[in-house]
């Protein structure tokens, strides 16, 4: 059996959730350009190939003869398996592995998402150039089966972000070019997981006493679900040069910087009730252990979280009259995340008149062992990386481009601290692609790729405030496999 404070305990400290796989490293997305898809993004900030210069290399804008537009989406189509086991919040053993288990692997919870990009650039001078990009930097989503094996530790993530870059730049001289602009950009999260308060045991389902008992088929699974949604405005910035070494070869050179936003929401449990487990049993009755229904109010709470800094390495070089050869290296500075906390703003209710407050039960009262305030907390840990890309542009005929490129990315998840929310390993990407030029001023690029990581282990427990186990004895372990393809169509258009 387990006691109510330690139930309480595993329902609110793991009530906390975490960004979760994506196309890029962390929750970073590089889908914004179906011309750099095409060579793995290699090289990407040494070019200035379309109106995508602005996210590329800002500073290239000045190597445009007109202005141009640029638009089309990338189509992402992932598949994630799991195959693993855990336990609940009493340590009894719970697994997905059959049909007639309550249990179940969380299906495929990867899925399909288009995401958009827009891009205006503008050399209104020899000297000057302005421009405008509209795309996704961060986002994800994932979305477990519910009554997930690991469904106590994560459900549901959805991230998605939309940023807007004014941007400038200006000649220097006929090699070196300097550019930079806003990053300006707008988050909107939901997050959420299953509650497990009160521990199912197929054992004694048919010794049920008086009340709602441990054994009732009611509490088969996750009877719980808390959600947290938020959203918030925050505001960057990046630099960029672009260097003309010589003739055939470019250097290219982009920073930017850290954005701090507060995902600011309400924290709310299923019905805004949560079912509070009361250990009744005695030597004569052992299954007399009843639930009561103790009403939660939505909590307003936010989610901070800080964008990572990157900075980009590019070169690319005119090996033949057709062949253009492009290589990179990007920085992440993925080490800024190192906690995930979801943490209340606002006391619901004071008085407790109208039932329990989520965050009541982290107020220094000694319950969660969280610090005052703090509605959940995950130990994350991540590390800076980098990635590393190579490609080939080849001009085929007057009309025709061909590409292909492979980048290397690695994880920020170190083995140890991976967690449900964020199953990542160090990932590699095949691409290739074509270019169509219609006329002097329209042209269109497709680009296809896939991604393929190496299957990686998970290994999962509730953590307090300082990173020490909580006493749930909760926790999944299992493997991972996960496999993405990519699809992206862009159309550009000179003025």
């Amino acid at each position: 059996m387990i006691s109510t404070k330690n139930l309480l305990r595993s329902a609110i400290i793991a009530a906390a959730v975490a960004p979760a796989v994506s196309m890029a490293s962390g929750y970073k997305i590089n889908e914004q350009s179906a011309a750099g898809m095409g060579t793995a993004h290699a090289g990407r900030a040494a070019m200035a190939e379309d109106a995508s210069v602005v996210f590329y290399n800002p500073a290239a804008m000045t190597q445009l003869d007109k202005a141009q537009i640029s638009g089309g989406f990338t189509y992402i189509n992932g598949y994630g398996e799991f195959e693993g086991n855990g336990t609940d919040v009493a340590g009894n053993q719970i697994t997905g592995a059959n049909d007639s288990d309550p249990f179940n692997d969380g299906g495929n919870f990867l899925g399909e998402k288009f995401i958009p990009f827009f891009y205006y650039a503008n050399p209104i001078s020899d000297k000057l150039a302005v421009g405008l990009g509209v795309y996704t930097p961060f986002g994800t989503e994932t979305n477990y089966d519910e009554n997930f094996v690991g469904g106590g530790f994560a459900d549901e993530t959805s991230l998605i972000s939309l940023e807007l870059q004014p941007s400038i730049a200006y000649k220097i001289n006929d090699q070196l070019s300097i550019g930079g602009g806003l990053d300006i950009i707008y988050m909107e999260g939901t997050l959420s997981k299953s509650v497990d308060s009160v521990p199912y045991n197929q054992a004694v389902n048919d010794n049920i006493g008086s009340g709602v008992v441990l054994g009732n088929p009611e509490y088969q699974g996750f009877e719980g679900f808390y959600e947290v949604t938020g959203d918030d405005w925050g505001v960057g910035w990046n630099i960029a040069l672009h260097y003309q070494l010589s003739e055939k070869t470019n250097l290219g050179v982009t920073y930017r910087s850290e954005i701090d936003v507060d995902l600011e929401g309400d924290s709310t449990f299923r019905d805004n009730t949560f079912a509070l487990y009361n250990n009744n049993g005695t030597a004569a009755d052992p299954f007399d252990d009843t639930v009561t229904p103790v009403p939660v109010q939505p909590q307003a709470s936010k989610v901070p979280l800080t964008t990572p800094e990157s900075l980009t390495l590019s070169v690319t070089h005119q090996a033949t009259d057709k062949l253009l050869l492009q290589a990179g290296a990007t920085w992440t500075g993925w080490s800024s995340f190192q906690n995930f906390d979801v943490i209340a703003t606002e006391r619901a209710t004071p008085n407790q008149a109208d039932g329990l407050d989520i965050s009541d039960i982290s107020y220094g009262d000694g319950v969660t062992g969280l610090d005052a305030g703090y509605i959940g907390h995950i130990d994350e840990r991540w590390v800076d990386v980098w990635a590393v890309a190579v490609g080939a542009t080849y001009q085929l005929n007057d009309q025709i481009k061909l590409r292909a490129g492979y980048a290397y990315d690695e994880s920020p998840v170190r083995d140890e601290f991976r967690t449900a929310r964020v199953p990542s390993s160090d990932r590699q990407w095949l691409t290739f692609g074509a270019g169509y030029k219609v006329d002097q001023n329209l042209s269109f690029d497709l680009a296809a790729g896939y991604l393929f990581m190496y299957p990686m282990d998970l290994s999962e427990i509730n953590k307090q405030n300082d990173n020490t186990p909580t006493d749930s004895k909760a926790s999944v372990t299992g493997e991972y496999e996960i496999d993405v393809f990519g699809l992206a169509l862009q159309a550009n258009y000179q003025f």
